[in-house]
């Protein structure tokens, strides 16, 4: 039996083992992470790398160490020159440094120690063992004395209402977080207006010139962040904790929100590509999508006609708690809001006895930032409370 189970190993499951372990709190033999791929932050990974995604949205001091500064040391350790590796007023770290830094971290731990590769089927609580048992898409089952809920939304892709029919029907619609994207084929359509959709269609366009389309529902939204820094603090926190039904407290989130946002200077490449003829820009929303003979023609709200011969959607994630999960809510019977999302311990995250929440689950007490790399490190501190 372990004391600790992560369920989840991208950020802020990785995170939270980096917490519990330079904490003091627990060891290597007693803690183990759950994960359907084969290594820490392998998702984050993939995604990040595939839109080519230069820096981070978020500050230096927003990374997995426990010291907000240990990733600054480690660059300056390292020889990382801030020129290259960091940028903007709030030096946002680039994505090699991020990464090469994460990689440091979890090979100092030994994360890979107590990494088990698998997907969670059922959760269920043994009350007699005072534990909680967890069942692999193997068979095999992992008893714990404790479970982190560290679950990210970037295996449940969003698929427009037009698009996810004509995924069943095999026409090659695809979405960027597909775990195997196929190779393109130019012309190629992205469909989405954020940060994601930006990035993809600027990596494209420069291998494919001319040949990539960014088709957004709206107009560009331009921000720094994904949320107001007053989240990160009492100014904007201060309210949202007065506020006692979850109701307002989902609204007050989705008002925050920059959803389909992008910083400034990512703004600027895309209209800088666009003038340069790399790609060209539609602000429009598809009403229906048909493949003939290999070319897709998406028919618009304007009610004119797009042909391309690749589609790729970068339309977000389900907002939905993951099938099994809700499994787990209903047997365990685990008080949720009517959003669906769980009510946990303001104080510590706990949703039911030994059971904790962080990421996406944990938004209603976190707030806005919870599934950035700063509502990681808030879930960590809260949950280390509870030991």
């Amino acid at each position: 039996m372990y004391d600790w189970l992560i369920i989840g190993g991208g950020v802020h499951g990785v995170t939270m083992a980096t917490y519990l372990i330079k904490s003091g709190k627990t060891t290597a033999q007693k803690l183990a992470i759950i994960d359907p791929y084969p290594s820490p932050l392998w998702k984050w990974k993939q995604n990040t790398t595939r839109i080519k995604m230069p820096y981070l949205r978020s500050p230096s001091v927003h990374q997995l160490d426990p010291d907000p500064f240990g990733l600054e040391a480690f660059a300056k350790k390292n020889g990382y020159s801030s020129c290259n590796h960091f940028y903007g007023r709030y030096d946002r770290p680039s994505l090699s440094l991020f990464n090469e830094h994460c990689d440091h971290l979890y090979s100092e731990l030994q994360l890979k120690d107590y990494w088990i590769q698998g997907k969670v089927c059922t959760l269920s609580r043994i009350e007699n063992l005072n534990a909680w048992k967890a069942t692999l898409n193997s068979g095999t089952t992992i008893v714990s004395k404790q479970v982190i809920l560290a679950v990210g939304l970037s295996d449940q892709p969003y698929y427009p209402d037009w698009a996810a029919p004509l995924k069943q029907q095999g026409i090659p619609v695809h979405h960027i977080f597909e775990d195997h994207l196929p190779a393109l084929v130019p012309d190629i359509t992205i469909i989405g207006g954020g940060i994601t959709a930006a990035h993809y269609a600027i990596r494209l366009a420069n291998e494919y010139p001319g040949k990539v389309t960014l088709l957004s529902r709206h107009s560009f939204r331009i921000h720094k962040f994904d949320s107001e820094p007053g989240w990160l603090g009492p100014k904007n926190m201060r309210q949202f904790n007065r506020t006692s039904c979850y109701i307002e407290r989902r609204n007050m989130i989705k008002n925050a929100r920059h959803k389909g946002s992008m910083p400034k200077e990512l703004y600027t490449k895309l209209m800088y590509a666009e003038k340069k003829g790399l790609l060209s820009i539609i602000v429009d929303e598809p009403v229906a999508v048909n493949e003939v003979n290999g070319t897709i023609f998406i028919a618009l709200k304007d009610k004119s006609f797009l042909k391309t011969k690749s589609l790729v959607l970068a339309t977000g994630f389900l907002p939905t708690l993951p099938h099994w999960l809700l499994h787990t809510v209903q047997t365990e019977i685990l008080p949720c809001a009517t959003c669906g999302y769980p009510i946990v311990s303001p104080e510590t995250l706990e949703w039911k006895k030994n059971l904790f929440v962080m990421g996406a689950l944990a938004e209603l007490e976190i707030g806005p930032v919870a599934r950035n790399i700063a509502g990681a490190r808030r879930a960590a501190e809260r949950i280390l409370k509870a030991t």
